[in-house]
């Protein structure tokens, strides 16, 4: 089985993504077109591989990312992930200066991802507030994840999905989300990895690869000479992130899209 997440180009698209669940049923979504980022995946060979095991999560940050689209700033994201007594939990802030319809606006979006120490996800919750508001919420725990989504025009709908035992969530329109698949990446000994993560505005599962460029000639430029550089890829497209002390983001970059995040000094 073969799936690709679909992706938005720029800023000013349309902020609506189709939803497609199972059973074929579809809806739109409120989605918030930050990262133009394609996974395209076969889960059927992945499923045979043996997943690495993690040791057990320690993740403390915070701070705020500053986000722009082609050298322009267009909003920031403010962050916390705290671990405490066997959980890890991360919630942030993200504003947005878009626009829409040929309308400037500004959209506002909470999520809060709650992991066990191994990285597994527990809860997932994503509210947005702007001139199109939406809610969605996730539960890991049982032998299915159930989804629950809020639309804009008020109506609800629910999911159930069967998710591969070691996914990881990614949503990859919040940026501190990397870094926990960074955490998991060095917690399993680094180099070169395969992880399946869930988008849950999405619906769809998805397969990602993981490098370490450290030897590599860095493409960040002097502000990220001295970083450790870590290549996400799929069959499309490329994602550039720098790492500096403590394991921690300090820079993301999509050179496709001309999007960019960097940690707030």
């Amino acid at each position: 089985m073969s799936c690709t997440l679909a992706q938005h180009s720029s800023l000013t698209d349309n902020s609506q993504q189709r939803l497609v669940g199972q059973g074929g049923k579809s809806r739109l979504v409120p989605l918030t077109p930050l990262w133009a980022v394609i996974f395209a995946c076969n889960l059927a060979t992945l499923a045979q591989q043996a997943p690495h095991i993690p040791s057990p999560a320690n993740v403390d940050d915070g701070g705020v990312f500053v986000i722009s689209l082609a050298g322009r700033p267009v909003g920031s994201e403010h962050f916390k992930i705290h671990s405490s007594l066997g959980r890890v939990e991360a919630r942030g802030e993200i504003r947005l200066d878009i626009e829409q319809n040929g309308k400037a606006v500004s959209v506002q979006s909470f999520p809060d991802l709650v992991l066990d120490s191994q990285f597994h996800p527990l809860s997932y919750s994503w509210n947005q507030k702007g001139p199109q508001s939406s809610r969605l919420e996730v539960d890991f725990r049982g032998a299915l994840a159930k989804a629950h989504y809020t639309t804009i025009n008020g109506s609800e709908d629910d999911r159930d999905f069967a998710l591969p035992p070691d996914v990881m969530v990614l949503d990859d329109n919040v940026i501190h989300h990397f870094e926990l698949i960074i955490a998991r990446f060095l917690a399993t000994g680094g180099g070169k990895q395969t992880f399946r993560v869930f988008v849950p505005q999405e619906a769809l599962p998805g397969v990602l690869t993981m490098e370490d460029m450290e030897s590599a000639p860095s493409a960040g430029g002097a502000a990220s000479a001295n970083l450790r550089h870590l290549l996400i890829t799929t069959d499309v497209t490329h994602i550039d992130l720098w790492v500096g002390e403590q394991q921690r983001l300090e820079r993301v970059s999509v050179p496709t899209a001309q999007l960019e995040a960097s940690r707030k000094k």
